[in-house]
């Protein structure tokens, strides 16, 4: 439908897109809005989304830490690109990143110098913001020498889940910020964990299910001789996950029972959205592109790559479209 080129280095195709109201979002500097339709830029702001920002989204509103550089959180009109609202927690408080967003709150994670030991020895904490009015709604100190960058996260009902650099995952309670529970995941702190049916999946050497309020393991899928298994995704009840194999498996979320694999070429894909039966997926790494799935069988119906040099490659769905971004590539194609 359309094919638009940006300047190299503008986007940060490693997150994913976000999509509203015939617009299309691509984190990086600037970050702009495109019309899905058209390709045309609707609005443009330089110097208010931090390298490889995710655009958490809720109500018409992107929310964008500024990266430290003021502590602070702000809230822009996703239609418009226009500020709604700043906020910052405290005089010692500074506001480094997002983790994740709800029907309520934006979850951040936040250096706090109340009571550093130096200028490089403090303490870390986790806070919720009102996405309505950009107030503090509770904030709750993590132990000594975490890090308050590295940090990747989920929400779902009352389970704020998220891993970190020093290879944890933690589960706090979304209404207080109380730590439920806290566990080591291995030796990869970038696994971004997924939450659905009141389990978290962490992927690695085995997917593993893992009960969201005890942090029991309820179920575990090896994968039989592959090289385990990325970032998991569930959509309507299914679990996607991409193997090092480039292999792409469609599991049970209930039982961890294997549904399909796909061994085609699928193009790497480890990051998933679906449409009717058809499950499209980006690859992200060498020889990526796009893939179109038959989400009943596994069999690959289509494939889509470019001549580019990026390789890190983002889809969404706007009605009718699919929205692709590959480094300063951006497509919009049929979603069929």
């Amino acid at each position: 439908m359309w094919r638009k080129t940006v300047a190299d280095d503008s986007t940060s195709t490693s997150v994913p897109l976000l999509v509203h109201k015939g617009l299309l979002l691509v984190s990086g500097d600037p970050l702009v809005a495109y019309d899905v339709k058209t390709g045309k830029v609707r609005w443009s702001k330089p110097d208010i989304c931090p390298a490889g920002a995710q655009l958490l989204f809720h109500g018409g509103k992107v929310f964008l830490s500024d990266g430290g550089v003021d502590g602070i959180l702000v809230a822009y009109d996703a239609a418009t690109g226009e500020e709604a609202w700043r906020s910052r927690l405290g005089k010692s408080l500074d506001v480094q990143d997002t983790i994740a967003i709800d029907d309520k709150n934006v979850y951040v994670t936040v250096t706090d110098f109340s009571d550093a030991k130096s200028a490089t020895d403090y303490r870390t904490a986790v806070a919720a913001i009102s996405h309505t009015t950009g107030k503090r709604v509770w904030l709750q100190k993590r132990d000594w020498g975490t890090d308050d960058y590295d940090v990747e996260g989920t929400v779902s009902g009352r389970y704020l889940v998220y891993t970190d650099s020093k290879f944890n995952v933690t589960v706090r309670d979304t209404a207080t910020g109380t730590q439920l529970w806290s566990k080591k995941i291995g030796d990869d702190w970038s696994w971004r964990p997924t939450v659905a049916n009141g389990l978290v999946f962490l992927p690695g050497e085995k997917l593993t299910a893992v009960d969201a309020e005890t942090g029991k393991t309820r179920w575990a899928l090896s994968p039989n001789g592959r090289r385990g298994f990325n970032d998991p995704t569930v959509i309507d009840g299914v679990l996607y996950v991409k193997d090092y194999d480039r292999g792409v498996w469609a599991v049970n979320v209930r039982t961890g029972k294997r549904i399909w694999l796909c061994d085609e070429n699928n193009r790497g894909a480890q990051t998933f959205r679906k449409a009717g039966t058809t499950l499209y997926g980006a690859g992200s790494s060498l020889g990526g592109g796009v893939a179109a799935i038959d989400a009943r069988t596994g069999k690959v119906r289509w494939t889509f790559t470019d001549d580019s040099d990026y390789d890190e490659w983002q889809i969404a769905l706007a009605g009718n479209r699919l929205m692709v971004a590959n480094g300063a590539e951006i497509y919009a194609m049929p979603a069929v």
